[in-house]
């Protein structure tokens, strides 16, 4: 994108790209916020209107009575106001309780105080004739009182204020004399129908004030982000396909323009801007291009014909070092394990002959001695034979050479032989097996194979196993492949898991380090896969192979 950027056609995209985007994203999103700005905004005037009506309906039921007589309490006193009229303003009834009257302005003060003392709203009559001063006009009442009475078709007067670090929605309505009104306000020079004053409303408008803000900085917000994202998308597909390919070919013909003739080019340069000049190297370049393709095709042609020459020559020097490899690990095998079952025969035989045979004729201490040495020479020539087919296996594995004798084995008998053959590993550690497999499980496989594979991973538990530890073994069915686990109770893997198979990794055993080796070249040799991880108790090992032979 930023190489691209060197094309002045690709400044000249972004610029008006962007200026449309801004028009005709800017402006919906600004038409948007507007009317959801109006919609808060007409909530909260509705409910003024609301409470201007519910105000207007207690003081015309209060003026249509006369007025209501409250009982006189001790915060409770009497009207002055209607006491200069004339009213009477107090009486006693004929339990002895004393009743003062309540006009409507002072009963619509009182509720206004209790609404604002629990955080509603508050509202108060002004007027410009006003009598008490708590009705004198604050300055936009003024405004209102003095719009009203120039404009009579004016019907409300709203403002959005701050009052003592709090936003209001300020609503401010009317009051038409009523001849109801005229009792208590004719002898201020009122009519019926007069404008006496306005009824000015206090909505507490925070809230309302912050969602508005907070909804602001969305929409700005979604804008910026849509605005942002449109602009990338669009940025990169075309510069996918239309400016990086184009920055290509015009760094490529000016490249080779320069190459074949740099002093035109040079002098080119020197006359034309770089935007006219972009597209006129590249139709002007097309027919030395493509004569430049064709000499460098006949090249590319030679070369390829050489490369497969002797990539034909490689591979026939490949395949006879494989069939080298193959020949020297059959012989080899041979001609190695040949001796080392002569010897294991040989010394089976002194075994059998100087042990048995001839035991009255040897002192005990020698029969002993002798019986000791030959039993450690059968372990070791035991152990070296079955080395040596490991490695054979190993290198027949990696040559993809290991051959195998599929049989129908249940699993359920094969893991209760080997667990029974390991008998003497278990029980020194008094090791409990837990083995979960059904009856009828059974799958194609090497049976031989198999029970290395299960040997080397159950002995291997039993050697992290911890004194009387459980070791759990579970065979399960998955999707076509039959599932071994082998878990112990020991300390867990430390390193790598794939570490544990490679070649001659030992750990902290005793051995060749081929046991997981081997194990996992006879899964792969199986079309299975091995593993392993660590649990809650310790460490599991794990492989899977086909259920059946396909």
């Amino acid at each position: 994108m930023l190489h691209s950027l060197r094309l002045k056609v690709t400044r000249r995209f972004l610029i008006y790209l962007n200026l449309l985007l801004i028009l005709f994203l800017l402006v919906p999103f600004w038409v948007s916020f507007r009317y959801l700005e109006k919609i808060f905004i007409e909530q909260v005037r509705n409910q003024a209107l609301t409470i201007y009506h519910q105000i207007i309906l207690t003081r015309k039921w209060i003026a249509d009575h006369g007025g209501i007589f409250v009982e006189k309490l001790p915060w409770v006193e009497e009207n002055p106001y209607l006491l200069q009229i004339g009213e009477r303003t107090k009486i006693i009834t004929a339990d002895h309780t004393i009743l003062i009257k309540q006009n409507p302005a002072l009963v619509t003060r009182q509720l206004s105080d209790l609404a604002r003392e629990n955080n509603l709203y508050w509202f108060k009559i002004t007027s410009l004739k006003y009598i008490n001063p708590y009705n004198k006009p604050d300055a936009l009442e003024e405004v209102a009182l003095k719009s009203f009475e120039k404009d009579q078709s004016l019907e409300e007067f709203t403002k959005i204020t701050k009052v003592n670090n709090r936003y209001f929605y300020r609503y401010i309505r009317p009051l038409y004399t009523e001849a109801s009104c005229l009792r208590c306000h004719g002898k201020q020079g009122y009519k019926e129908g007069d404008i006496r004053g306005a009824i000015s409303i206090f909505i507490p408008f925070d809230e309302t004030y912050k969602k508005i803000v907070n909804y602001k900085i969305l929409i700005i917000l979604i804008f910026t982000i849509f605005w942002l994202s449109l602009n990338i998308m669009i940025l990169s597909i075309t510069n996918k396909f239309i400016f990086n390919p184009l920055y290509c070919i015009i760094k490529l013909l000016r490249t080779l323009k320069h190459l074949y003739n740099p002093l035109q080019e040079a002098k080119s340069d020197k006359k034309e801007p770089f935007f006219k000049n972009e597209w006129a190297l590249l139709f002007e370049s097309i027919n030395q291009f493509l004569k430049e393709i064709n000499f460098y095709q006949e090249q590319i042609e030679i070369k390829i014909k050489e490369a497969k020459e002797e990539l034909k020559k490689k591979t026939e020097q490949l395949q006879k070092l494989l069939e080298n490899k193959k020949f020297l690990i059959s012989n080899m095998a041979h001609e190695i394990k040949t001796p080392l079952t002569s010897i294991k025969g040989s010394i089976d035989f002194l075994h059998h002959y100087f042990i048995i045979k001839n035991s009255g004729n040897l002192q005990e201490k020698d029969r002993e001695k002798l019986k000791e040495f030959i039993e450690i020479s059968q372990k070791n020539i035991i152990r070296l034979i079955n080395l040596f087919n490991f490695l054979v296996d190993l290198e027949k594995h990696e040559a993809d050479l290991l051959e195998l004798e599929y049989k129908r084995i249940n699993v359920k008998a094969l893991l209760e032989d080997i667990v029974h053959s390991l008998k003497g590993l278990s029980e020194p550690k008094e090791i409990t097996f837990k083995i979960s497999v059904d009856d009828n499980i059974e799958l194609d496989a090497d049976i031989e194979k198999l029970y290395i594979i299960l040997s080397n991973l159950i002995s291997n538990a039993i050697h992290h196993s911890p004194q009387r530890g459980v070791i759990s073994i579970r065979v399960s069915r998955k999707d076509k492949m039959v599932r071994f686990e082998i878990e112990d109770q020991g300390d867990g893997i430390k390193v790598d898991p794939n570490l544990l198979f490679e070649k001659f990794y030992k750990g902290r055993s005793n051995g060749f380090g081929l046991g997981l080796t081997i194990a996992k070249a006879y899964v792969e040799a199986h079309k299975g896969k091995i593993g392993a991880f660590n649990t809650e108790q310790g460490a599991c090992f794990y492989f899977e192979i086909p259920e059946k032979l396909v």
